[in-house]
C-alpha cells in the first residue's frame, strides 16, 4: 500500500467521537480502501490454493 491516512482527534473528529474529517482525507481513506481491495483480489488465488493444501 503506498497511500497512508492519518487522522487526528483533535482536528478529525468532533467532541472526540463524530467523524468530521476534510475531503482530502475522505479521498485519501477511498484510495487506501481501493488499494486494500486491489491486493486482496491479487491475492484471493493464493489464499485458495492455501486452504486446497489443509
Amino acid at each position: 500500500m503506498r497511500t497512508q491516512v492519518a487522522l487526528s482527534l483533535l482536528t478529525d473528529f468532533e467532541n472526540y467521537s463524530v467523524f468530521t474529517s476534510a475531503a482530502q482525507q475522505e479521498n485519501a481513506l477511498a484510495t487506501l480502501l481501493d488499494q486494500v481491495i486491489a491486493w486482496g483480489e491479487a491475492l484471493r488465488p493464493l489464499r485458495h490454493q492455501h486452504a486446497l493444501r489443509r
